[in-house]
């Protein structure tokens, strides 16, 4: 592994998301309209949920619905004290969580039971790994039958290689290309990725086709392109999704 993943900040995420670049918020912001749209609907009381490669939390606490169970997996330390004090805050106020786990491992190495879990989160992880085929067959195993797994990565067949390049040379982000992203994905090559894991696919789009260049001068038009990505399941957008059942 060649990029140091523990030189990030544990609340990059979070920061980007409520304070970065206009095109960062809306980046980030954006994946929260995702997870209410895609998997809160499938969540209830007693819900056990995994984030693979948490970061910050973003999507897990937004995921989190009350009286479910979230646990969050990173290889970061930081991230993993930033996200167990936003949890704790969490449950203190009785927002949502009954409990939660926090877990220092890396994705292709999971402690974890087998069909112990309703939900995985991935997002954004696969690309940093030699061989994501182990995390998703992972992913697999410690669903139950039925289980959903909600997967994101960059589409290498849209903007996303000038994109990469762009914020690299802007250094609003630690560097991607050649450094972080290692596995690179096109929308053949990702839903053969799940569906060789033993998933079957129930939705697969992209978002981010032209809901962040919006973003930078009519917000709001930008929401709603978004919602409209997330609905036309095309795939030119920046970022492949796909929602996975296990058999």
């Amino acid at each position: 592994m060649s990029f140091d993943y523990h030189s990030v900040a544990g609340d990059y995420q979070y920061r980007a998301l409520n304070s970065g670049h206009p095109m960062q918020r809306f980046w980030h912001g954006g994946k929260l309209t995702m997870i209410d749209k895609l998997v809160r609907p499938h969540l209830s009381d007693g819900s056990r949920l995994l984030e693979i490669g948490c970061g910050a939390g973003n999507l897990l606490l937004q995921a989190s619905v009350s009286g479910s169970y979230p646990v969050a997996l990173d290889l970061s330390m930081q991230s993993l004290n930033f996200v167990r004090l936003r949890l704790q805050e969490a449950v203190a106020k009785a927002e949502t969580p009954a409990g939660f786990a926090c877990i220092q491992a890396m994705g292709e190495l999971l402690p974890l039971a087998d069909e112990s879990f309703d939900y995985v989160l991935l997002s954004e992880v696969i690309e940093h790994l030699e061989n994501p085929q182990i995390t998703i067959q992972e992913s697999a195993r410690m669903l139950h039958p039925g289980g959903r797994l909600l997967v994101t990565t960059p589409n290498y067949r849209s903007f996303w290689p000038l994109m990469e390049r762009a914020v690299d040379l802007m250094n609003i982000a630690p560097k991607m290309a050649g450094e972080q992203h290692i596995s690179r994905f096109q929308p053949a090559s990702f839903r053969r990725l799940l569906t060789d894991s033993g998933f079957d696919i129930e939705y697969f789009g992209t978002i981010y086709n032209l809901s962040p260049f919006l973003s930078l001068v009519f917000p709001k038009w930008a929401k709603r392109q978004l919602a409209r990505e997330l609905n036309s399941r095309s795939t030119l957008g920046m970022i492949l999704v796909a929602m996975a059942v296990r058999h």
